[in-house]
């Protein structure tokens, strides 16, 4: 069994024009990040702004393709049984997400929420409906890790004993650059994660850029898990380190990341060690969304 921990059906965010039509990935930066296994050899940290602009750009064309039909078609091509599939409000929600799972065991939704009337009242919906766990974004939802709104939607959520996933690590999802990537700074989570030890914690993609920001809150929290998306073999390892097996989950965020390239790594990361790999592929994801 091998589970996606992370990915994505739609997400239709400013400057996104869905193109069902296109089947090939953009073969620019990002994916060339890829197929060196998301090691760097040009520069450390965030990148320059040349390469930041064209790796927007690429990011944009890849979220182009998401689809519910796509991603099934790229799960059978790299082999894996299910993905977790994470909306983000406003642009898309939960009750989008149950209603095109409806009948495909082999997705697995999440909800979202954003400040409005009855936010909670459609968590509360979405969660009794099947969603399986929450995405938050701060980035694209334009709301700091520190805001009240994201302590208030935890307490809402705390009950249903789920594990909520939080876009960590900065990025610029647009060309123009964006005052709010710096949302994504995973050290801004941690009065989150203090606030709501019993809610298993997620940090999407490791705090990318950043990952020992993520894997520095692993160590002194429990509840946190770290997933694999966009992180190198190094990382991975490091993160197991850390966190230990049990918190330490493969993810590709798709559509943005070819779920084959994440895939490699995370087998790599478990050195032929079967059990570890179960655990890295499935049984950790599978043990917080049963």
């Amino acid at each position: 069994m091998i589970v996606d921990a992370h990915s994505h059906l739609e997400l239709p965010i400013p400057g996104v024009i869905p193109r069902p039509e296109r089947r090939r990935e953009p073969l620019g930066l990002m994916y060339t990040y890829q197929v060196l296994g998301f090691r760097n050899p040009l520069w450390r940290g965030a990148p320059p702004e040349w390469a930041r602009v064209l790796i927007s750009a690429e990011n944009q064309l890849r979220l182009s393709m998401g689809s519910k039909k796509h991603l099934l078609e790229r799960m059978d091509r790299a082999g894996i049984d299910r993905s977790v599939v994470l909306p983000v409000a406003p642009f898309s929600t939960g009750s989008d997400y149950l209603e095109q799972c409806a009948g495909e065991e082999r997705l697995i939704p999440f909800t979202t929420s954003c400040p409005g009337d009855g936010w909670e009242g459609k968590l509360h919906r979405d969660m009794k409906g099947g969603c399986r766990g929450l995405k938050i974004h701060p980035i694209l939802q334009r709301i700091p890790p520190e805001d009240a709104f994201y302590f208030d939607l935890l307490e809402a959520f705390r009950g249903y004993g789920r594990p909520v996933i939080a876009h960590t690590g900065e990025f610029h999802y647009f060309v123009t650059p964006d005052p709010c990537s710096a949302y994504g700074d995973t050290a801004r989570f941690e009065g989150l994660i203090t606030a709501f030890p019993d809610v298993p914690f997620i940090l999407g993609h490791s705090g990318l850029y950043f990952p020992d920001k993520a894997i520095e809150l692993a160590r002194r929290h429990d509840s946190v898990y770290l997933d694999t998306s966009f992180q190198p073999l190094r990382v991975v390892r490091e993160a197991l380190r850390a966190a230990g097996e049990d918190r330490v989950l493969f993810g590709s965020d798709w559509p943005e990341s070819n779920q084959r390239f994440a895939l490699g790594i995370a087998r790599k990361a478990a050195r032929g060690d079967r059990g570890l790999e179960e655990k890295l592929l499935s049984g950790n994801i599978l043990a917080l969304v049963p």
